[in-house]
């Protein structure tokens, strides 16, 4: 009786324990996840503008926005390689953030000296 009394009492360590473990493992995924979704709900918007306007999107990109200290904000710059009516080439920067778009930062035409600054597309 005394045995399993111990036993049990093990038992509950040990789940204790791999809980903890699985908790302190799986929380790096969690947080990526999170920053991941976050990224493509930012896009997501900054591409629903542009279609709005008229504009083609032929590719995008998102980085990190930071104030005039050098603090990142929590606000994402989003950069949208797009073609217009007459299918001139436009680069539009948005500052976004998860509840929609802040700012437009830049809409002007695409300087062709960029292109070599855009990752390599997958695909």
């Amino acid at each position: 009786m005394l045995w399993a009394f111990m036993a049990s009492a093990n038992f509950g360590k040990l789940v204790i324990i791999v809980f903890i473990l699985i908790v302190i493992l799986d929380l790096p995924l969690l947080l990526y996840a999170v920053h991941c979704g976050l990224g493509y709900c930012c896009v997501r918007h900054a591409r629903r503008i542009c279609r709005r306007n008229g504009l083609e999107i032929r590719r995008s990109r998102a980085g990190m926005a930071f104030n005039q200290s050098g603090v990142k904000t929590e606000f994402t710059i989003v950069e949208l390689d797009c073609l217009d009516g007459q299918k001139q080439r436009k680069l539009v920067r948005l500052l976004v953030w998860v509840f929609g778009i802040r700012k437009v930062l830049d809409d002007e035409k695409y300087p062709e000296s960029f292109d070599g600054q855009w990752p390599p597309s997958r695909g």
